[in-house]
């Protein structure tokens, strides 16, 4: 059963791939995949694509969760191998409000490919501090 935030989470997730008005197969499959590691059921997951959440304020995270969270956010905006200027948007908003600089985005665009824990590494220049 998953816990508060990670509802949140995924209801922000499922937030993007509809931002563009199209939530893509590739996309609703991205998002089962991270629910899975989130620990959502099937049905849980159902509930959320049906209503995901109206406010996108998270509970406080530690870096490591706000740079996986960022990283999923871009694995669906990617899901479908196309960035919209919605996406790109909210990303950037996700981003800010994760404390990350905007170009975090740009960054995590170029390098899709670059393995998740070393991914981590390259992201810290990106923090604002005392964020």
């Amino acid at each position: 059963m998953l816990d508060f935030q990670k509802k949140k989470q995924l209801g922000i997730l499922v937030k993007i791939a509809m931002v563009d008005d199209e939530f893509a197969d590739e996309e609703r499959a991205t998002i089962a995949k991270i629910s899975s590691r989130y620990g959502a059921t099937p049905q849980e997951l159902e509930e959320i694509i049906n209503s995901p959440t109206i406010n996108e304020s998270l509970a406080p995270m530690t870096m490591v969760e706000k740079m996986n969270f960022m990283m999923d956010c871009m694995l669906v905006i990617l899901a479908d191998n196309m960035v919209t200027s919605s996406e790109e948007y909210f990303a950037r908003q996700i981003a800010g409000k994760l404390g990350f600089r905007q170009e975090v985005i740009a960054f995590l665009i170029e390098n899709k490919e670059v393995e998740r824990d070393q991914m981590r590494e390259l992201m810290i220049p990106y923090l604002i501090p005392g964020h």
